[in-house]
């Protein structure tokens, strides 16, 4: 089986369903051979903005290519991409085998090549001994396989996932997705995937494009979506954030001056966004970011120095076996979620505790408020 991958390409594609706009103005390339997650919560866009790639809806606005390919006329079937979607699709009445097969029956593929292909698929996926069974007598990893086969058996130049793994348990979730990025690597298929998972667009993607009200909110590799998230409505839907209300003092070329929390610190500046003394501003802080303080030293929860100390009263304390969550109230009233290491035989603060802190100021981002 070989797959060759072609770049997507949406320029300011827009979709509307009577008054309501689905997708907004979105523009994006996905590369060639890697995987694009969109990301976001139910009624973002991010389905529909899949259904447009794939055929099955058009755009009312903008333009959308495979390759050198311009896509928006072409029906479904005639698009060299293929769908993988939530509820699998599986024909009951139809052995796996011939499941896999119905997409290569409908073309001119000579019989002798549909069984070599099939059954080569099969292999791909793990199931080249159950091409005989029925798919109501497979489990629901097998079931996710036999649709992946089935977009695969074509050779498409692109995949597209939507919300695939949604009906698998936990554990499974996990062992699929690294089943799939496994696939896609080895294969070399541009992939567009769908979820509002963000542990799955994190661990699985290439590039994250995050969606909100049908338009995208921020994009990039998913570290830098997570460390440097460009509006508040990212920082809270990636991750958990603590908020900090700023007030801007000084603005230097790369730097800037803050207060906060009752202390002025000094934090790097994000690129491209403009700060004027006295503007108001939030600091996200994430909960590795904080660190306890045992005594007059920081012993910081990461790998950084923590400076600064803030004091806070303990209200709740969550033990998740290698940290510890704890749910603290500073001064001024502000709840802040800070993760600790919990080595064995560690004794844990309790509720009603009064805990001493410090912040990572180089990990410490801000958002326009």
């Amino acid at each position: 089986m070989t797959v060759t991958g072609k770049p997507v390409a949406l320029a300011h594609v827009s979709k509307l369903f009577g008054d309501a706009r689905a997708v907004d103005d979105v523009t994006f390339t996905a590369q060639a051979g890697k995987i694009t997650t969109l990301l976001g919560p139910s009624g973002c866009g991010k389905t529909t903005t899949l259904r447009l790639i794939g055929g099955f809806h058009e755009a009312d606005v903008g333009e959308i290519r495979i390759g050198d390919t311009r896509v928006n006329e072409l029906p479904a079937h005639a698009r060299s991409s293929r769908t993988v979607f939530q509820s699998y699709a599986l024909f009951p009445h139809m052995t796996v085998f011939e499941n896999v097969a119905f997409g290569l029956r409908a073309t001119s593929v000579p019989r002798g090549d549909i069984s070599r292909r099939v059954e080569r698929a099969l292999d791909k996926v793990g199931l080249e001994d159950l091409g005989q069974r029925q798919p109501g007598r497979l489990s629901g990893g097998q079931q996710q396989r036999v649709a992946f086969a089935r977009a695969l058996v074509t050779e498409p130049e692109v995949l597209l996932l939507d919300e695939p793994l949604s009906n698998l348990d936990a554990k499974l979730r996990i062992q699929m997705r690294r089943e799939i990025r496994y696939l896609q690597q080895e294969l070399g298929i541009t992939t567009i995937y769908v979820t509002h998972d963000q542990e799955e667009a994190m661990s699985l993607s290439d590039h994250v494009i995050v969606m909100h009200n049908g338009r995208i909110e921020q994009q990039g590799a998913p570290h830098d979506i997570y460390e440097k998230p460009a509006t508040r409505f990212v920082a809270d839907f990636i991750g958990i954030s603590n908020f900090v209300p700023a007030v801007i003092l000084h603005v230097d070329e790369d730097k800037l001056r803050v207060a906060a929390l009752g202390l002025e610190l000094n934090l790097s500046r994000p690129p491209a966004r403009d700060f004027s003394p006295g503007d108001e501003a939030t600091l996200v802080v994430r909960p590795e970011h904080l660190c306890v303080q045992a005594g007059p030293e920081a012993k910081p929860a990461t790998s950084q120095a923590c400076t600064g100390t803030l004091e806070g009263l303990v209200e709740d304390v969550h033990y998740l076996g290698a940290m510890a969550a704890y749910f603290i109230v500073l001064s001024g009233n502000i709840p802040v979620i800070v993760h600790h290491p919990a080595p064995m035989g560690a004794t844990l603060r309790q509720p009603g505790e009064t805990i001493r802190l410090g912040l990572d100021l180089d990990r410490i981002y801000i958002v326009a408020e």
